[in-house]
């Protein structure tokens, strides 16, 4: 069954296959199939994946070979840190998913929204209703749901134009001599993992990260980082670039797996926004969870 995305401003001018490709969480090498047998389709004319989408534009797809998606609900505790009629915003735990996608279709954030029966955005997909913004699987802490199409697109140009503040905080191996600085590179696809985001000097898209360190230990740090873009992996990315890689990141860095193998130790620990109906300042704060305190226990002993 072909199903249909209407483009907003925000996602104007990407390249058809990377918008498809970012909308499905899939590899473009995944939906080169249904470009081949010509079913992506753009205001009812067929287009190749070069094709620049535009405002408005209808995208209508049927996905060749693809697995079937539904939207389940899943009986799952949320932790609500605020809520109103318009939006509400989630402590996620790390090992959620956010919303479903090829290879994990149910149980995920989405579908523990259903089961609480929250009214829902349409999203950017069918499978998205109400995500304005990602957190990764294994990143735990705050993520905002708009209940509404107006509240969804009004908080979509505030991270679109760089006015939300997120504040994460991690556990890193390895240490700095600074105390606070920022990190600046472009960020592309690597073309040895298609899975990870490589730094670049000038290819890609500029990302910034501001970082400062919030406690030393022996062989590790207690770092608050704060995004003032917000790319695919990009602290996780940063982060080895500075050869500091996340305590548990599986993907990113090497030999920072020591203290925590269960997940990595991320954590969206803040989210400062505009109201889109309200127009107040909102400040929302997840606490750290439990094991990051009983890690650092553990950190302090060696010191």
């Amino acid at each position: 069954m072909a199903t249909k995305i209407k483009v907003t401003s925000l996602d104007a001018g990407k390249r058809i296959d990377a918008f498809l490709a970012e909308k499905l969480a899939m590899s473009r090498s995944q939906l080169a199939l249904t470009f081949k047998d010509e079913q992506v389709f753009v205001n009812g004319a067929p287009v190749k994946p070069s094709y620049r989408v535009k405002e408005g534009d209808e995208v209508t797809y049927e996905l060749v070979e693809r697995d079937e998606l539904s939207l389940k609900p899943y009986d799952y505790p949320l932790d609500i840190l605020y809520e109103d009629e318009h939006l509400l915003v989630v402590n996620k735990d790390a090992g959620l998913v956010v919303h479903p996608a090829f290879g994990h279709h149910n149980n995920t954030l989405v579908n523990a929204l259903m089961a609480r029966k929250t009214a829902l955005s349409d999203g950017s997909s069918a499978f998205r209703p109400g995500i304005v913004h990602r957190l990764d699987k294994d990143t735990s802490g705050a993520i905002i749901v708009a209940k509404s199409n107006r509240v969804h697109e009004a908080l979509g140009k505030q991270f679109k134009n760089q006015q939300v503040k997120r504040n994460y905080v991690a556990i890193v191996k390895g240490s700095l001599t600074e105390e606070a600085g920022m990190i600046k590179t472009y960020l592309t696809r690597s073309n040895l993992n298609y899975q990870k985001m490589m730094n670049t000097s000038d290819k890609g898209k500029l990302a910034i990260t501001h970082f400062k360190v919030l406690e030393r230990y022996k062989t590790h740090m207690l770092l608050s980082l704060e995004l003032e873009t917000g790319r695919t992996h990009q602290i996780r990315a940063h982060l080895e670039f500075i050869n500091c890689s996340i305590e548990g990141d599986k993907l990113y860095g090497t030999n920072n797996r020591t203290l925590y193998k269960k997940g990595q130790l991320l954590h969206a620990h803040s989210l400062t926004f505009t109201h889109p109906v309200t127009n107040e300042e909102l400040t929302v704060t997840a606490p750290l969870p439990s094991y990051f305190k009983e890690v650092t226990r553990q950190l302090e002993k060696y010191a």
